[in-house]
């Protein structure tokens, strides 16, 4: 892994992330559909499964009280996206 984030928060916990978990991220990885990624949204960093369609890309909680984000990229989006890495392991703290 290149560089690793501590969860903050429940929107992971279906996938077994928990709040405090420490997750570790291969920024070289090729992420693909259904991939758990590590996000970054209008600078704010978070943690989602995500899948891709031809103009957007939806996010995915693993806790079922949030909603999929559909983001919708078109010549006048003024979104800043970016895939970080691939989430490839985490850790739960002892």
């Amino acid at each position: 892994a290149d560089f690793a984030l501590v969860c903050v928060g429940d929107s992971m916990i279906n996938a077994r992330i928990d709040d405090g978990d420490l997750v570790f991220i291969d920024k070289d990885a090729h992420v693909r559909d259904g991939d758990i990624a590590a996000i970054s949204l209008d600078y704010e960093l978070m943690l989602k499964r995500i899948y891709f369609d031809k103009n957007s890309v939806t996010l995915i909680s693993e806790n079922s009280k949030y909603p999929p984000r559909i983001i919708k990229f078109n010549e006048y989006s003024q979104i800043d996206f970016r895939i970080l890495g691939k989430a490839v392991a985490f850790q739960s703290p002892l």
